[in-house]
């Protein structure tokens, strides 16, 4: 399971980078976002990130 959400999110970041090739900086704005309004979704997604790589380590 760790695979697959390290993978949607890495999938996810390379979208972002192709989507930087634009005069608009996306990534810079969606970072901005979440360092200013601290999602629960990014929330979320980095606990069962984290969550999931602790249940190896056991």
């Amino acid at each position: 399971m760790n695979f697959f959400i390290r993978l949607k999110y890495a999938l996810l970041m390379i979208f972002l980078a192709i989507l930087e090739i634009g005069p608009i900086p996306i990534a810079a704005i969606i970072g901005l976002f979440i360092v200013i309004f601290l999602p629960r979704w990014f929330k979320d997604a980095i606990d069962r990130m984290y969550h999931s790589n602790d249940s190896r380590k056991k």
